[in-house]
């Protein structure tokens, strides 16, 4: 009794993963022969990466909608699935951010395990979680890629604020800000820059090599006028930034946090490998030796089907 419930859980998830591939190749467009062959592809990454299999075909299907080139599909495929196993996130989630930051920084569609690296990275050394990073970067990396900052430096920057200036969705809400002062302006804040002198626009952080050097140098100019005109470098922030959520992102990385968020980004070149030791601490889990287990015997099922 038992093994038939087994065998018809196995036909239930044989018969579910076949719809999914059929959604997959309502994107994909292949003939009989092509999406038997794709097919064969998403199972054999079953047989290492502990997700369902119709989970890896809607990955599949996210991947492909997110414009992933055909020749990087299964590769794209299989990073982006270790990542989520081992960032404990979810695949299309994990795809989308991805892919999002790959299209906004001009990258190319092999440099999917890199980002995800640093991703994870950032999970590590920050407050937050790979999930949690997942959802927020999409919020921020159109205006970070525009302005120059690096990918290095929006990790860093999440790794060091995370927990300290609020949690990873607000903490994206307060680099929102930061942004968006610097891509529009307002008209007070270009008045306040034209008095101290300094460039306050959206070539303005590629002007200066880079986030870090931008925060370094506009601090010192806000302090020394600051104190030659007998304001406040607060009142001065809040006049370039405009925004009380800004000004909790600015305030930490230009004073106590400035050395930390240097290491944070540092960090993040070394950051090769940290999704594939999560990956493999994850695999080791009961949940995913069943779940191999389960992928293995549904495969060898198709083929005797």
């Amino acid at each position: 009794e038992r093994l038939g419930s087994v065998i018809g859980g196995l036909a239930d998830d044989f018969n579910t993963f076949d719809k999914s591939m059929r959604a997959v190749n309502t994107m994909a467009g292949e003939n009989a022969e092509g999406l038997a062959a794709l097919t064969g592809q998403v199972e054999e990454l079953a047989n290492t990466i502990p997700l369902a299999k119709d989970q890896l075909a809607a990955g599949l299907y996210q991947t492909i909608s997110n414009g992933v080139p055909k020749d990087n599909w299964i590769a794209f495929l299989e990073k982006s699935s270790k990542a989520a196993v081992g960032g404990m996130a979810d695949l299309g989630q994990t795809v989308t951010v991805t892919s999002t930051l790959i299209k906004n920084y001009g990258l190319e569609w092999s440099a999917a395990g890199e980002i995800q690296d640093k991703i994870q990275m950032t999970a590590k050394n920050g407050v937050t979680s790979f999930e949690q990073m997942a959802q927020a970067l999409p919020r921020v990396a159109g205006n970070a890629a525009t302005l120059g900052v690096s990918v290095d430096e929006l990790m860093g920057t999440f790794a060091t604020l995370t927990g300290v200036s609020g949690n990873t969705a607000e903490v994206s809400t307060q680099l929102a800000a930061v942004f968006t002062a610097l891509v529009k302006p307002t008209a007070e804040a270009t008045e306040m820059a034209e008095a101290m002198g300094v460039q306050f626009d959206a070539a303005a952080i590629k002007a200066a090599g880079g986030m870090q050097n931008f925060l370094t140098n506009l601090d010192s100019t806000v302090q020394s006028y600051a104190a030659a005109n007998g304001m406040l470098a607060q009142e001065i922030y809040g006049k370039l930034f405009g925004s009380a959520e800004a000004l909790r992102a600015l305030i930490p990385l230009n004073g106590e946090l400035a050395d930390k968020f240097t290491e944070n980004v540092d960090a993040m070149a070394g950051a090769a490998g940290t999704i594939d030791g999560a990956f493999e601490q994850m695999k080791g889990s009961g949940e995913s030796v069943t779940q191999l287990l389960k992928n293995q015997l549904s495969t060898m099922m198709s083929w005797a089907g």
